[in-house]
């Protein structure tokens, strides 16, 4: 299996959650590259450039793997609500997305994953709970490696 550089779109209102999201990252993944976004709309437009690069600049954004971490509950649009802007896009087809959330709702978890999140992870209550979100982004990550291999072989 082929090591690619692994990119997180981080995507959460909260400066505190982002902050310590990336501080566990950084500290437990060697080069990694966050971008940071406060709401699902710059997620959208973060993805529509990414979309209208030139094809060789598209070759470079694909040498990565790329995994979303999407805050559920954030001012204007909601993380299941930036999931349905996005649609079925050829984006999200080797882009896992994490869906982190205060909430224990069942229902919400099922429209979740209706939706196509490859996790559904309740927010961690104090800083050293963030690891975990550190090994979602790991099984993630080698997910993503696995399926490309997998297509590559066919």
């Amino acid at each position: 299996m082929k090591m690619l550089p692994l990119q997180v779109l981080l995507v959460d209102d909260d400066d505190e959650d982002r902050q310590l999201i990336r501080e566990a990252l950084t500290t437990a993944i060697d080069h990694i590259l966050i971008e940071e976004m406060a709401t699902g709309e710059e997620l959208i437009k973060w993805l529509a450039h990414r979309r209208s690069l030139p094809s060789t600049e598209m070759r470079k954004e694909s040498a990565l793997v790329t995994i979303i971490l999407l805050d559920m509950h954030m001012p204007k649009l909601t993380g299941l609500e930036t999931l349905q802007s996005l649609g079925d896009t050829r984006d999200l087809a080797y882009m896992p997305v994490v869906l982190l959330t205060s909430s224990i709702s069942e229902p919400l978890k099922q429209q979740a994953y209706e939706h196509g999140i490859h996790l559904y992870m309740v927010k961690p209550a104090g800083a050293s709970g963030f690891y975990r979100v550190v090994e979602a982004v790991k099984l993630c990550y080698r997910d993503t490696l696995r399926m490309r291999d997998q297509n590559a072989l066919s």
